[in-house]
Parts: C-alpha cells; structure tokens; sequence
C-alpha cells in the first residue's frame, strides 16, 4: 500500500518542533529552552523501478518540486521531468526515479500510489546529496500507516477528537464554573454568546485554580457566536456572564489497554486506574512530562514512561518516535534537555527498547546518532573519565540536597551502565564499539575507590568536599543497575531501609527506589507505598496523579509549585509507575531474552490476598493469577516461551492460553 514518506527521523522532528512552541501560560508563549534540530530542508527521494507497461503517475508533494526519470546511461541518457502534482507518463523500459523538493520550516514529503512506482520504505532519502553514479547507498525512507491516502498530510498528527460535555454546572461568582469530571485535555468551545459580550474564560485543572483570577490559563475575548481556545489542560471551566453551551474537542492518541490488574484491596485498582488515565493522557505525538507544565519532553520522564508503556499498551510506535525526536540530529552541541543524566538515559532506553521487542533494525537505524551522542558526553568527561559539570551542563539527578561539589557518584554509575549499553548496541548494530577495551572495568573500580564509603556501607555524594554525605540516589543506582550486587543488601538495609537517610520527595526518583527494592524481593515496600502515597491523591478527589504530593500539605497548597500558587502538574506522567511495578514485579512478568522470545512469571503477592492480573507481551499477553487460600498461582499466555516460577518451583506456560499452575505447600 502507498504511504506517504519522508527523510528517517524527521517526521518525528518536525513534530517535536511544533510540540515544543506550545507551552502558554498566563497570554505568554514559553519557547523551549534547549537546542532542537530541524529536518532537512531540501530531501531527493529515488527509487530503481522497472515498467512492463506505459505507466502515468502523478508525485504529491508537501512543498513544490520536481519529478525525473531517467532511462539509460548518463550521457545518453532519456529523461522524463514534471512539477510535483502534475502526471508524468513514462513508456514501457527501467527508470532511476527522483523526486526532489525543498520545504524549509517543513517536512518534505511525498506520495505516489501507482504500482511499482508506489511510495514506501523501499524508497531511498537523502538531503542535498547527487549521485550521478549510481553507487552511493542511502537510508530507505521512513513511513506510517497513519498516511496512506494522497489527501493525507503528514504535517498534521492524526489525532482522535471526541466532544465532551460538563457533568455539572453552576452559578459562581459573576460567572458558571463548568465541571468535566476529571482531568482531559482538549480545546473548549463556547456557544451562545452575543457579539457585544467580553468574556473572561478561566480553565484549571483544580476547581480552585478555575475560580482564581491568577489561573495559569486566563483569556479576555470579545463576543462572538462560537469561541474555540487552543488545547490545553483541564478539569474545570469558569466563564463570565451566563450560562452558555460549552463543550471541549479533547484530543488523544487512540492505544489500546492490553492491562489490568485486581485484587483483595480495592484501594489498588483504583490507583492503577488512574495512573491508566494519567498515562493516557500524557501520551501524545511523544512522552509528555505533564499535559499543562511544561508539555515538553524530557528524556529522563520519557525513560519512565518507557517502562510503563511496555506494562500497559505495548506500543513499540510511540517509543521510537519519543526516541527519535530526543535524539535529533548531530552535531551535538548540548546534553538532552542541557541534562548530564538525560543524556545517559537516552542511550540507555535505545538497549532497552531493543530488549523489550527485539527491533534491531530500529538499533541499525539510530545507531549513528547514538554513536555521535556518546562521543559528545565522552568528551565531556574530566581528566580522570568521570562526569562532570561542565559550563551549559546541567547535573540534575533529582530535586534533593546532595553534595555537589565536584563529580556526583549517580552521575559516575550512569555512565558506567552507559558504557555497557554502547558496547551492546554497537555489537547489534556490527560496528566498532566506541567504548575502548576495559574503559567500563577501570571506572567501575574508580567509583569504588572514590565513593565507597566502608564504614556507611553505602556510595556518598562526593568525595571533593570531604563531607563523606549519603544520599539514596546513588546506592539506588548501585542495586537498579546490579552495579554492585555484592553490596546489594548492605546497601538496602543501611540506605535504602534506613530512616536516618533523607527520604525521596519526588514520584520520579521514588519510582527508581521501589524498583531497587522489588529487585531485592521486597514488593511490600511498593505495596505500602500505593496505599500511602498514590491512594491519599484520590482521597484528596485527584483523578489524575500529580507531580509532586506532600501530605502534610493542605487545600490549595498542593497545587503550588516553582513560586506558582498553581505551578504543580496535577496530571504527570511519572506518577504512573504503580503500572509498572504491579506488572513487572507483583505480577513478575519480563523478559529473559531479547523480545519475549523467553519470559518469566514469577508472581511476588507479597501483601496481598489475592490478585489477578493481565499484563501485555509482543504480539500478545499473560493473564497471571494468585490466592493465598488455595496456594495456588497460576499464568496463562497467548505466546510461547513462558515460564511460571513460584515457591522455588518453575513449570512451562502452554502457548494455547491453558494455564499452567503452581502449588505452594502447606497452603
């Protein structure tokens, strides 16, 4: 089938681009504020074809170009030339067919549905390369589904729409406050106003933000029969003057749940639910960080997120897009998202994303960007080959009170895995590593003589200042990456288990820590803390997860943020890790070879009762079941090469959905 087509990666570049313009706060257009590339504006597309038939085609075109054909050797060559949209008629024979255009600001495109002639990857691409002889190899061109129709166009994100109506509605002050039930996304329309009315239109994602005049979204506009406002994050409208017919177009990228998950606390799938429809929400063109601050995307967010697509949708598509738009293009001049951290974790998802799905074309196909990037944060590193600040770089790891003078031990260990993932893609890809032989061995001896700390039994911050300080983000990483597995459970009873270290703040990092801990048979720890920390936001009335909670915070004081009264996202995409983690480790499903081709079920009920879950696999899925009254666990799958393993025994799971069953004695 034809499909539009367009240079690799820069579908997703263009798009990010245009996602990246439209953070709006308070009538004021917030610009990101990092580098981001462009596609290439001037693109050939070719291809060899050969016609038993005269052929009359016509090229569509997202900008004005040329259509060549060309028969024959170059100097006697016979050639055949229109504009993009007009038809050309080629006689019967073989043809080098181009197309040629120039969109700066765009991205160029084409489409052509006629036989072999029809535009998809097997097309060639490249930006402002001739080859007059033939010989030069180009990347195949890059396509979706989503564009298959000459009227398509690949400048506009196929979006679903759906109209919503208020729940409710009621008098306010000297306006209505209109409620949507829960948080959305979606551009407000307005019906049934006068053209002498002046309105003042307030949105929030709190029905308190909607009432305050300084609401990040506040728009004067002057009357007319119909108001339509860009997209933008909500639960609540208020709109002076009276009553007036208001809907929203909400905007959402149709995927498909493939998870669930139930048990005796009803509590859980409440969390799980929601965390469903903040990660919804949240999944767009690419990863969102939130869907009203910053509406960005920022790798070490999206690296989350990652994880969690793989327990709820198993989308590849939105993965590779969200991958390609962070890499961009080299040269590199800054880390991703100007973050030391970002940078790590980009080139850490490309292993991951390879491990979950076994795409290793997709590894071939970023491999050069991969390889350009690492080379930018090698050069980078500090006489001694450690991470370091360097001016424009910015050291996040988290939002808590480290030592951070002179190189970070979290920062160290991420380049450490780093350095093992390249080694790994490189061989995937059948390239030089560009990782030199024992790098990786020498810095991890180097992190264990700076940062150890013997009688702490845990990684401090820094050794520069001499403070000796621990923190858990480091020893997180120590277990998360089985950098040290030797002083796992050291680490986890004097940092990870230990109330004296300054707990996490953040659902980010927290995210990671209850990971480390699951990976050491301790899923109580992130049973307890959806009870404790996710549940108490829907007490609160949340219908999506927020940024950051503190429940020592009252009423409006868990709306403010950055020295906003209503700067904190109520709907973030890192708050859904309770998908991930009743998935991976209550439900024990993952991978124990590159794309599922092997799987383990190795459920860990901990706390719970019973529970059922379904939790989604390439290509299929595993309904994995447990109840403490029987003993019995059991697991189900659509796919081969699973295996159930509970009470130290392990069984085959049937590929024909018949379950396989585990026993635990003296139930």
């Amino acid at each position: 089938m034809a499909k539009w087509i367009w240079y690799p990666g820069d579908y997703e570049i263009y798009h990010s681009l245009k996602l990246h313009t439209r953070r709006y706060e308070r009538g004021v257009h917030l610009p990101c504020v990092w580098d981001l590339a462009q596609p290439y504006p001037n693109i050939a597309f070719s291809k060899h074809v050969s016609l038993a038939e005269e052929t009359t085609f016509t090229a569509y075109a997202t900008a004005p170009g040329s259509v060549e054909a060309v028969s024959g050797e170059f100097r006697h060559a016979t050639q055949y030339r229109a504009a993009t949209g007009s038809p050309l008629t080629l006689p019967v024979g073989e043809y080098n067919v181009t197309v040629q255009l120039m969109k700066p600001g765009g991205l160029p495109s084409i489409f052509i549905d006629c036989g072999a002639l029809s535009t998809d990857e097997t097309w060639h691409a490249s930006h402002a390369i001739r080859d007059i002889s033939g010989r030069m190899e180009f990347p195949n061109a890059a396509c979706t589904p989503a564009y298959e129709s000459a009227s398509d166009d690949p400048e506009v994100f196929p979006f679903a729409h759906r109209l919503l109506e208020p729940v409710t509605r009621r008098a306010d002050g000297d306006g209505y406050l209109y409620d949507f039930g829960e948080e959305t996304f979606g551009a407000l329309q307005i019906e049934g106003c006068l053209p002498s009315d002046a309105l003042i239109v307030r949105l929030g994602e709190s029905e308190a933000e909607a009432l305050d005049d300084r609401a990040v979204f506040r728009e004067e506009v002057n009357g007319s029969d119909c108001y339509s406002f860009p997209s933008f994050a909500l639960r609540y409208a208020w709109i002076s003057g009276g009553e007036k017919h208001v809907r929203l177009d909400h905007e959402y990228l149709p995927l498909t749940d493939r998870a669930s998950f139930d048990c005796d606390l009803p509590e859980v799938k409440r969390v799980f639910d929601v965390c469903r429809h903040t990660f919804h929400l949240n999944s767009r063109e690419f990863y969102l960080d939130g869907i009203k601050r910053d509406r960005w995307v920022w790798s070490g967010d999206a690296y989350q997120s990652y994880m969690i697509n793989n327990y709820l949708y198993f989308d590849p598509e939105i993965t590779k897009r969200t991958i390609r738009a962070l890499l961009g293009k080299p040269p590199y001049l800054q880390h991703i998202n100007t973050i030391n951290d970002y940078t790590m974790y980009l080139l850490i998802s490309i292993y991951d994303y390879w491990y979950s799905t076994g795409d290793s074309g997709f590894v071939r196909e970023v491999y050069d960007r991969a390889e350009a990037l690492y080379s930018f944060l090698h050069g980078r590193l500090d006489e001694d080959g450690l991470v370091c600040s360097r001016p424009g770089d910015w050291i996040f790891i988290d939002w808590a009170a480290f030592d951070s003078e002179g190189p970070q031990c979290a920062e160290q260990i991420l380049l450490w895995k780093t350095m093992d993932v390249m080694e790994k893609l490189s061989a995937l890809a059948g390239r030089p590593s560009p990782v030199r032989a024992g790098e990786a061995e020498v810095l991890h001896s180097l992190i264990d003589e700076r940062f150890w700390d013997e009688g702490q039994g845990a990684y401090i911050d820094g050794f520069v200042s001499g403070r000796r300080h621990v923190t858990r983000h480091a020893n997180i990483f120590a277990v998360l990456y089985d950098f040290a597995p030797e002083k796992a459970e050291t680490i986890a009873e004097r940092v990870l288990r230990n109330d004296s270290v300054d707990a996490i703040t953040t659902p980010y990092f927290k995210f990671f820590e209850l990971m480390a801990l699951c990976r050491l048979g301790d899923v109580v720890s992130a049973q307890r803390m959806i009870l404790d920390y996710w549940y108490p936001m829907l007490e609160l009335g949340a219908t999506s997860i927020w940024e950051q909670f503190d429940p020592r915070e009252q009423g409006a004081e868990h709306y403010a943020m950055y020295g906003d009264p209503y700067g904190r996202s109520l709907c973030h995409a890192w708050g859904s890790g309770p998908i991930y983690l009743l998935g991976r480790y209550v439900a024990g499903v993952a991978p124990t070879d590159a794309g599922y081709a092997s799987f383990d079920v190795a459920p860990q009920p901990g706390m719970y009762r019973r529970f059922d879950a379904t939790v989604p696999l390439p290509e299929g899925e595993v309904h994995v079941r447990f109840d403490a009254e029987s003993g019995e666990a059991s697991a189900s799958a659509t796919r081969p090469g699973g295996t159930l393993r509970f009470a130290g025994k392990s069984v085959p799971i049937p590929a024909d959905g018949s379950p396989a069953v585990i026993r635990r004695e003296n139930a």
